[in-house]
């Protein structure tokens, strides 16, 4: 008698077993395809918002890969293209990142012309008949993703180590990628290519660069602004209106300007994961360097 309520009980847990199992699998899918449609619906609302937002021929785009350079960039041409007054909350409302309002389901903004438009996209996601100039800011790569750790780290993961970071962040290859698409333009668009580097050692000629290409007419007055405004000590003292808008009720996010420097990564970067970031490096970027700086 006992062995047969034995042998029921096996069957029993066995079945629980199965089911779980089934129903864990179903769950994954339903996930996948779940996550699939939210993926769709974001592009199917940000091709909506472009609509309704427009193109224009003196649109200027600011492209880079995060914590590169890019809100420098915007503070740039914010002097360069306007009277510069400061009187605004948050540079997105003067020169917006559109795909990130899109997804926080905001209205299109009128703006007087020439458009300073914020991008983090791919090379892939911008047309071949694209209108507009686009400005790409590039900034070593080891720097970069030590200055993404950081954010990330401040953001949303506070145990967030910085080997494991490093290591997803070489094995996705998502920083080179990024690099090399608008590195190759292989679309021919309008590029000027400007080197986060290069604005901390020289600022005033490659204002002159952007000026020339962006086919400007500032005063020397706002030249000087953007020299002034975009100054780490300045934006640093006044990041809540540069950083990232958290909802008021959370933590104030008081690490998006962190430093400004370069050759942090060279120095937090250990041999190995050097080693495996150059062979990365020299076979996606260093061979369109030439093009590039040409």
């Amino acid at each position: 008698m006992n062995t047969e309520k034995n042998i029921e009980k096996n069957i029993e847990y066995i079945g629980y077993g199965a089911l779980s199992n089934i129903l864990l699998k179903i769950f994954k899918v339903i996930s996948r395809f779940a996550s699939k449609f939210a993926k769709q619906a974001d592009k199917l609302r940000f091709e909506q918002y472009k609509m309704i937002f427009g193109e224009r021929d003196d649109d200027i785009y600011i492209a880079s890969y995060p914590k590169s350079g890019t809100t420098l960039m915007q503070m740039i041409l914010y002097q360069l293209t306007t009277d510069g007054k400061m009187n605004f909350k948050h540079i997105y409302e003067v020169s917006p990142w559109i795909r990130n309002a899109s997804f926080r389901k905001q209205k299109p903004i009128e703006l007087p012309s020439p458009r300073l438009i914020k991008t983090h996209d791919y090379y892939k996601d911008f047309s071949k008949n694209t209108k507009g100039r686009i400005i790409y800011v590039y900034r070593n790569g080891m720097d970069v993703l030590t200055s993404l750790y950081h954010q990330q780290k401040n953001y949303n993961h506070s145990d967030l180590k910085f080997d494991s970071f490093i290591k997803k962040s070489l094995k996705t290859k998502f920083w080179f990628k990024h690099t090399q698409g608008w590195f190759r333009n292989k679309k021919k668009l309008p590029v000027l290519y400007i080197c986060y580097e290069d604005l901390l050692k020289n600022k005033r000629r490659e204002i002159d660069k952007i000026i020339e290409f962006c086919q400007l007419t500032p005063s020397e007055e706002a030249i000087d602004r953007a020299i002034k405004y975009s100054s780490f000590d300045y934006m640093k003292r006044n990041e809540q209106m540069f950083g990232d808008q958290p909802p008021e009720d959370k933590k104030i996010f008081d690490q998006f300007i962190r430093k400004g420097k370069a050759g942090e990564g060279e120095k937090l970067f250990n041999n190995k994961q050097k080693e495996e970031f150059t062979k990365h490096y020299n076979k996606m970027i260093e061979p369109l360097l030439k093009k590039v700086n040409k």
